[in-house]
């Protein structure tokens, strides 16, 4: 038996995740479905009608149902009939007012065009979330909030850009120590410009990237005016591979040389320019952590990324990304760096670091190392 938050199961945990199993239950995205639940703690919010459209083994939609007292209505929804079964003896086994519960076993899309009035929406697919972000911000509610899963990691970072150019319409950015920061503004990028096609205006309000997917929050608002707004925050990224100094642009980027060293530029995107976290909803996530029962890696996750939040920056550095960019063998522990640079850690890697200082200081306090 298993237990995560308030649910128990049964099912088996399984060594290899592949979109050809059954019904599971993968241990791996519970800080995933962990902060779920705190977002939603954190919003002012009550009378949610709550939106699951590819529940599996439903673990996700029961915890919404056991622990948020504010989920009045919970519609589960998986194309696989034995998830669907699994499911409904979880209800019976946990007791839930199945007065609050509605079950489907359909097309997450053809469903999701038919709802209406949705509080929350979890899109949550095994891959790319793309074929699914138009019929997914359809039945939000103005002031809804949709929770956008990426698995497609490889594709956003870099490794595969023709099909990152294909399905995100931007290109990923492998060679700089940044890539996973850079996929996750493009998997932004994507999702406001779903939103902005129907006038829709969709503001990130947390995002992070942990072991092999993205994840990101959006608020849906509406209105053209509010949309171009957020269109103006998208551009590009130049980067230098030889001193890393890197710079957001709006224009389409020209070929030129970097300004500090002259090499070569690299660019991505289009991809966002913003920020990845709302403060106000960052600090009450922070302030009701208390609220639900969390695992030891989400209250790690939500620390780190609340120091990284002070800074809002378009990358970071890396401790390997200097010492193979200037040649550098022995280099100081991160506690050196985050002083000598005035920075703070990045949840993106161990060994990143964010920091508001100019590129040309920075350059010149690595030769202080």
């Amino acid at each position: 038996m298993t237990k995560e938050g308030r649910v128990l199961l049964d099912l088996e945990v399984p060594r290899v995740v592949s979109s050809k199993m059954g019904v599971f239950y993968n241990p791996y995205m519970r800080e995933n479905r962990d902060i779920s639940l705190l977002l939603l703690t954190a919003l002012d919010m009550d009378g949610l009608t709550v939106c699951d459209p590819m529940g599996a083994s439903g673990v996700r939609s029961l915890r919404f149902l056991l622990e948020l007292p504010k989920v009045n209505r919970l519609i589960y929804n998986d194309i696989d009939p034995r998830a669907v079964e699994y499911f409904r003896g979880l209800l019976q086994r946990h007791k839930v007012d199945l007065d609050r519960v509605e079950i489907y076993n359909e097309d997450a899309c053809l469903l999701l065009r038919r709802l209406k009035n949705c509080h929350y929406v979890d899109l949550d697919p095994y891959g790319s979330p793309v074929p699914f972000l138009e019929s997914s911000i359809l039945p939000l509610s103005r002031y809804g909030v949709l929770a956008v899963t990426a698995t497609d990691t490889s594709v956003l970072s870099g490794t595969y850009p023709k099909t990152c150019l294909r399905r995100y319409g931007s290109l990923p950015l492998l060679e700089a120590e940044f890539y996973h920061e850079v996929g996750t503004r493009i998997l932004i990028k994507k999702v406001i410009e779903e939103g902005a096609k129907l006038d829709y205006a969709l503001t990130p309000l947390f995002s992070y990237s942990y072991r092999h997917y993205i994840r990101v929050f959006f608020l849906k608002d509406m209105g053209p005016k509010k949309a171009d707004v957020l269109l103006e925050r998208i551009g590009f990224l130049t980067y230098c591979p030889s001193c890393l100094y890197r710079k957001g642009i709006k224009p389409y980027p020209s070929v030129k040389g970097c300004p500090h060293c002259g090499s070569d530029l690299l660019f991505a995107g289009p991809l966002w320019l913003g920020e990845l976290w709302k403060g106000e909803v960052l600090s009450k996530m922070w302030e009701r952590r208390s609220m639900l029962e969390l695992s030891e890696n989400t209250h790690k996750i939500i620390m780190r990324i609340r120091e990284e939040s002070t800074l809002h920056t378009l990358g970071f550095y890396t401790i390997s990304s200097i010492g193979r960019a200037f040649r550098k063998g022995q280099l100081p522990p991160i506690e050196r760096f985050l002083e000598l640079f005035e920075a703070v850690r990045t949840h993106f890697t161990a060994e990143g670091f964010r920091t508001a200082l100019p590129h040309e200081e920075v350059l010149r306090r690595i030769s202080l190392l």
